[in-house]
C-alpha cells in the first residue's frame, strides 16, 4: 500500500514542483517585458530629443551661413564706400 501511495505521490509532487517553477519563470518573464517596455519608451524619448537637437544644430548652421554671407556682403559694400572720393559719399 505504501508503494502505491509513493507511486502516486512522487509524480504528483514532481508535477507540482515543475508547475510552480514554470509559474516563477513566467513572473520573471512578465517583469522583464515591463522593464523592456519602459526602456524602449526611454530610448524613444532620448532619440526624439537627439533628433530635435540635431535639427536645431542644423538650423543654427544654416542661420550662421546666412549671417556670414550678410556680413561678407556688407563688408564688401563698406570697402566699396571707403574707396569712393569724399564728395560722392552717401550721408549716414
Amino acid at each position: 500500500m505504501l508503494i502505491i501511495a509513493l507511486l502516486l505521490l512522487v509524480p504528483l509532487g514532481l508535477r507540482y514542483l515543475a508547475c510552480w517553477h514554470m509559474g516563477q519563470l513566467h513572473l520573471r518573464l512578465v517583469r522583464g517585458d515591463e522593464d523592456l517596455r519602459q526602456l524602449q519608451a526611454r530610448l524613444t524619448g532620448v532619440r526624439e530629443e537627439l533628433n530635435g537637437t540635431r535639427r536645431r544644430l542644423r538650423q543654427y548652421q544654416v542661420r550662421g551661413t546666412f549671417i556670414g554671407n550678410d556680413i561678407r556682403r556688407e563688408r564688401q559694400h563698406l570697402e566699396a564706400l571707403r574707396g569712393l572720393p569724399r564728395t560722392e559719399r552717401i550721408a549716414a
